[in-house]
């Protein structure tokens, strides 16, 4: 018997370890320093606001087309070891983005930048879920794990705000080039995991069978297919929208040197919203805790379509919280419908579906910026709205 409580402790202890590992690689890795700059680089190589758009939505075309193959070989093989890779080789791609000069060169890095998010995208949060169940099988531990991963997250971000828009000032191919530190910090303390997770073991010997077997369960279990639908629309609704941001302050009166300081602010946004994530996650119904960010959304932005100025901007502010709070809450959703063996493949699928999503809503929002850049808010709006009021409907009566 205290053979076993040895033994027992010995094993919560090495989670806990491991844990705290991924918890820093997943709070290192969630930001880039250029992001403030991203928008008034396109401009400076002559991209308008449907070009940006086009180039996510080529991102995102291959991080849909790779992600959820990928995402089951990473099931089947090791998580870790694609937690480095992908770390690398995005390193490796803002290295080379500090250096192109027009829209090929952008369209090339967005590619690579996709293939190699593939591999480390949604390791992090199977390896919190796996830790976190081997010190405590409730999933509370989870939860408010994945919270304060959320808080950490944006706490960081904020930091690389505001290192990123006076770097960005300087040089914005400084700023894009010094963004690879992050993710070279984050290979080197994925390396020091141990990953004991549950592998996928394949049920046919062909890869793709197997693969298609993943999304056909997934796709007929009711309950994890509605979650999956949540988590794209409450991801996507602050999506499309970010690219814009930038420019909605420029316009609004805000100087350039002072952009990093917006972007900081929606940082803060964002942390106020895993915070109070962290604190309601456990008293709110599935349902609830979509319907806060979707009314939220619909204040903040209604708002400032109907009146924009200096004095609207900052309800912005409102779309970093709405951010914070669904990075907090609606990814762990899903994952408690899913299998141990198949949390990767679970993940990827979902962000597949809410890629989908993105491509058309993000040029939809890139189309009508180019119009009038207010508009952008409204479309925001008039897009998200529909698609989430039935997902809440569903959701009520299932709680």
């Amino acid at each position: 018997m205290q053979k076993l409580k040895k033994g027992r402790a010995k094993t919560i202890l090495e989670a806990k370890k491991n844990l705290r590992l991924v918890m820093i690689e997943s709070v290192i890795t969630a930001g880039l320093l250029s992001i403030p700059i991203m928008t008034p680089f396109f401009h400076s190589v002559g991209l308008n606001q449907e070009q940006i758009a086009i180039t996510q939505i080529i991102f995102t075309a291959v991080i849909m087309i790779v992600g959820f193959p990928v995402g089951w070989i990473v099931d089947r093989f090791s998580r870790k070891m694609a937690n480095i890779l992908g770390n690398l080789g995005c390193a490796i791609t803002m290295i080379a983005y500090a250096f192109v000069q027009d829209f090929a060169g952008i369209v090339i890095c967005e590619a690579l930048f996709g293939i190699f998010l593939a591999f480390s995208q949604g390791v992090d949060s199977s390896l919190i879920k796996h830790f976190t169940g081997k010190i405590d099988k409730s999933e509370k531990l989870f939860k408010t794990t994945s919270a304060k991963v959320a808080t950490w997250q944006q706490g960081f971000n904020m930091v690389l705000m505001l290192l990123g828009g006076p770097i960005g000032a300087i040089s914005f191919r400084l700023a894009i080039g010094l963004s690879a530190i992050t993710y070279v910090v984050g290979a080197i303390v994925a390396s020091f995991v141990k990953d004991d997770s549950e592998k996928l073991v394949p049920v046919h010997k062909n890869p793709f069978k197997d693969m298609a077997r993943v999304v056909k369960s997934t796709v007929k279990n009711s309950k994890l297919r509605l979650r999956i639908f949540a988590f794209a629309v409450a991801r996507e609704i602050t999506h499309g929208i970010i690219w814009v941001f930038t420019p909605l302050m420029l316009l609004a009166g805000v100087p350039l040197a002072l952009v990093s300081i917006g972007w900081v602010l929606n940082s803060l946004a964002g942390v106020v919203g895993t915070k109070l994530a962290e604190k309601y996650i456990h008293r709110l119904k599935e349902w609830q805790i979509l319907a806060l960010p979707m009314l939220a959304t619909v204040v903040g932005l209604g708002v400032m379509s109907i009146h924009f100025s200096i004095w609207t901007i900052w309800l912005y502010a409102v779309m970093g919280a709405v951010q914070g709070w669904t990075s907090a809450t609606m990814l762990p959703i899903v994952q408690n419908h899913a299998k141990p063996s198949e949390q990767n493949s679970v993940v990827a699928f979902a962000r597949v579906v809410a890629r989908l999503l993105f491509i058309p809503s993000s040029w939809i929002i890139g189309v009508v910026a180019d119009i009038k850049l207010e508009y952008s808010m409204l479309a925001t709006l008039l897009i998200f709205i529909p698609l989430s009021v039935p997902i809440l409907i569903k959701l009520r009566r299932e709680n």
